[in-house]
């Protein structure tokens, strides 16, 4: 049973590794860091560390997206959340967002520091984006990597960008930037090509999805059109 928010905190490492566990007996497929520790009523930094040991001894799985039950913990393997499933579950949100906007379409994760292109859908402009599924770019860069890892925890950002292969390490303005896009959006110029503008949400932590438009087209309207196809597809995903 998970404990409820009133019980005291396990004390024993056995305790909290059994509670941790619990927090899962409920149907949960992935689990932020912060819920974990909101429910079993750890400190957040003991909770991280030892969710990595969990991990490191195969009870756990862990991508950036969150935690969730590993091979010694289920009777036969399983995986969480897969991009696949978040592709079938934004794919008619995406398609919405097309027909309402005509702009390029995108859907993102975060892979060891990048922002992987899942899904492209084309609008009047979809030659001029030089994005393609399967597609990388560098997650702090882009809008669509921006709004993904604006919804991770901090732990989480700094291991995402420290596997990333950019070199790029975040400094105080960085961190600053990315606090006040969280649960928002991000609107950037020229994040692929001079003339365009980038407009991105998260869909959970990890992922988001994002149009590009001509500047000359851009409105607040479009900026309205993302956030709620992002609470649409987090809908879908059960994290609304």
């Amino acid at each position: 049973m998970t404990a409820a928010l009133s019980d005291p905190a396990p004390t024993s490492m056995l305790d909290r590794f059994t509670v941790i566990i619990d927090c899962f007996a409920g149907g949960a497929h992935l689990l932020t860091l912060d819920e974990i520790a909101g429910r079993t009523g750890l400190p957040r930094s003991s909770a991280h560390r030892i969710l990595d040991q969990l991990v490191r001894l195969g009870w756990l799985t862990h991508c950036v997206r969150g935690y969730g039950l590993g091979v010694r913990a289920l009777p036969s393997p399983a995986a969480p959340v897969s991009d696949l499933a978040l592709r079938t579950a934004a794919a008619p949100v995406l398609h919405r967002l097309l027909m309402r906007t005509g702009a390029v379409v995108h859907l993102g994760a975060v892979d060891r520091g990048d922002i992987v292109h899942l899904d492209k859908l084309g609008g009047s402009a979809a030659e001029r984006v030089p994005t393609a599924v399967g597609a990388r770019a560098p997650a702090h860069g882009v809008a669509l990597g921006i709004a993904a890892l604006a919804a991770m925890s901090p732990e989480d950002v700094e291991t995402a960008l420290e596997q990333g292969g950019s070199g790029f390490r975040p400094g105080p303005r960085w961190w600053a930037e990315l606090h006040r896009v969280r649960d928002g959006v991000v609107v950037r110029d020229g994040d692929h090509t001079a003339g365009m503008v980038s407009v991105a949400a998260a869909v959970g932590a990890g992922a988001s999805v994002g149009i590009v438009v001509e500047a000359t087209r851009f409105t607040h309207r479009h900026r309205h059109l993302v956030v709620e196809a992002a609470a649409e597809t987090r809908k879908v995903l059960g994290r609304g």
